[in-house]
């Protein structure tokens, strides 16, 4: 059973996994939560076009990091974490989540993306479960998850709530 545990910041995605033996893989995408929208996005909210060129280049780099890493396209869990990951999850429950995990499904991650990246920032801030810090960044964050799912073929991710993965 391989775990790959990924990571989405500010302005990278960080993917890694360790074997049985010990040994850890590691692959850092050069995007983000916040890259992607400072990149991509030209008006508020962002346009398809932007949005399509956002997740393109995300799985751009995701399609590099397959082709090196053959254990991420084999891996039976993939656990997301950061600050997105926990947005994103708050966002579909629609406030906090208590628990250590969350299972966010393909679907649901599409519904949230939809949601957010349609609306203006000043209709997006009423979103319960989505903290004033990430009004601006989350559809790059958004944008950057779905990409994930998308390109890995997933039915749905587990979310880490804390920052210890």
């Amino acid at each position: 059973m391989t775990t790959v545990d990924v990571r989405i910041e500010d302005d990278r995605t960080v993917i890694s996994s360790a074997n049985n033996a010990g040994d850890s893989n590691e692959w850092v995408v050069p995007c983000g939560m916040s890259s992607l929208g400072r990149h991509h996005f030209t008006s508020d909210p962002p346009l398809p076009e932007d949005l399509t060129n956002a997740i393109g280049e995300m799985i751009d780099h995701l399609d590099d990091a397959v082709r090196e890493l053959p254990w991420l396209a084999a891996a039976n869990t993939i656990v997301v974490s950061g600050p997105c990951a926990r947005t994103i999850a708050a966002v579909e429950h629609g406030a906090a989540i208590g628990a250590a995990t969350f299972e966010l499904s393909r679907g649901a991650a599409e519904d949230v993306f939809r949601t957010l990246a349609t609306e203006p920032i000043i209709d997006r801030r009423h979103n319960p479960g989505l903290p004033g810090v990430h009004v601006e960044s989350i559809v790059g964050g958004c944008c950057a998850l779905v990409a994930l799912i998308r390109c890995l073929h997933l039915d749905n991710v587990t979310i880490s709530m804390s920052d210890v993965v």
